[in-house]
């Protein structure tokens, strides 16, 4: 980040020149009124001499003013830009260095306040909360939408990443399709994608919509093929039609909650085409992983997983309340951690290294929700050992 420079010296340059015609114009009295032409002469070029500084100096200051004046201009167009395009970090960035342009030129007094209002303003700057929820969180005391709405009109930034896989299986039974799960992620043919998109993408995404909005919420659904929010590409050939997230664009989150909304987002992803024939795809992701690369494209404060068990747990079936990254790496390698629970802890897992807090709740319990966000939930936190 560039600070300003130093502060210019035609100030100084315009008082020497000033000092020098005053002196010259002195030398030149006393020459006249002694009637010496040595003395005259030395008079003359002294404010000669003065009056070069002070022409060099106005020309200097002027166009260090100019030069300044045009930084200042091409900053706001450049954040007016950036506005537009939804990137507000770089708008933000902009219109300080604008700031730090103009302030070159102000009293230092000022220079200190804008400085410290700045760094209020990123101290109190609010991050995304991201929060991924499935079908089986959605219970008849289950009150996560309400814990939503709820802490978005606080004015919290949650971002909702749904699954479904519960409703998919149902419907994938009912037309007779036979599903498998390899370490608690679904294996995908091409018959099966179809209705995966249709019942995330549609049936589900919109129930979710519609119930934020009935709340008295702002919501607006997405697919990760929306924008190429959720880039993907084949995650192994045993898995078909699954993926796995490559990149997360996440300008059309920051658009959706820069215009105030909700957004809700359900885990298909797009695969882009390649040279050649490869066309592009749709894919199936699941959505504890894409919930992570979410939070971590959006530089997330908290990425909190909602299930239907109380946390991680022991062998003993004992809730876990905390656990260090390594630990966790070990209940999965010694399969204490297994099926649906693994792509959530891998999930916490990847997010940790950009993300301040994960944590998996139980998110049948009523209030679960607003109290993780706030500090007082109970489940399981999965944060990096400090050395």
């Amino acid at each position: 980040m560039t600070e300003p420079g130093p502060t210019p010296t035609s100030g100084k340059r315009l008082l020497l020149g000033i000092g020098f015609v005053y002196l010259g114009i002195i030398g030149l009295g006393v020459g006249l009124y002694i009637d010496d032409m040595a003395a005259i002469i030395i008079g003359l070029a002294i404010i000669s001499l003065g009056m070069t500084l002070y022409t060099v100096a106005t020309v200097r200051g002027s166009y260090r003013r100019m030069r300044t004046i045009a930084n200042f201009v091409f900053h706001e167009k450049l954040a007016i830009i950036s506005s537009y395009l939804a990137k507000p970090q770089k708008q933000v960035e902009h219109d300080r260095q604008a700031a730090l342009e103009l302030a070159k030129w102000v009293e230092p007094g000022l220079r200190q306040e804008f400085e410290d209002l700045w760094q209020e303003f990123f101290e109190n700057e609010k991050k995304p909360i991201v929060i991924k929820i499935g079908g089986s969180t959605l219970g008849n005391h289950d009150t996560t939408l309400q814990d939503i709405v709820a802490l978005h009109k606080e004015g919290a930034l949650p971002v909702v990443v749904h699954g479904g896989g519960k409703r998919v299986t149902e419907w994938l039974d009912r037309i007779g399709v036979s599903t498998s799960f390899i370490r608690g992620t679904r294996v995908t043919d091409k018959e099966s994608l179809q209705v995966v998109i249709a019942v995330l993408a549609g049936l589900v995404n919109k129930e979710l919509v519609a119930a934020i909005n009935s709340l008295g919420g702002r919501a607006i659904g997405l697919s990760g093929a929306d924008g190429s929010l959720i880039e993907g590409q084949i995650k192994s050939p045993d898995m078909g039609y699954t993926g796995e997230v490559v990149k997360v664009n996440p300008e059309a989150i920051i658009a959706i909650l820069s215009a105030g909304y909700i957004p809700v987002i359900a885990t298909s992803g797009f695969k882009p085409p390649t040279e050649g024939r490869d066309p592009g795809m749709l894919l199936n992701i699941n959505a504890d992983s894409t919930a992570s690369e979410v939070a971590l494209a959006l530089k997330a404060e908290k990425l909190i997983y909602l299930t239907d068990v109380p946390g991680v747990q022991n062998g003993n079936g004992e809730l876990i309340p905390q656990l260090y990254s390594d630990e966790a790496k070990a209940l999965i390698q010694s399969n204490t951690i297994t099926g649906g629970m693994i792509p959530k802890v891998e999930g916490c897992l990847r997010a940790l290294s950009g993300v301040s807090s994960t944590q998996i709740i139980d998110g049948r319990n009523a209030g679960a929700l607003f109290s993780a966000v706030n500090g007082k939930g109970d489940g399981t936190t999965i944060e990096q050992k400090v050395l």
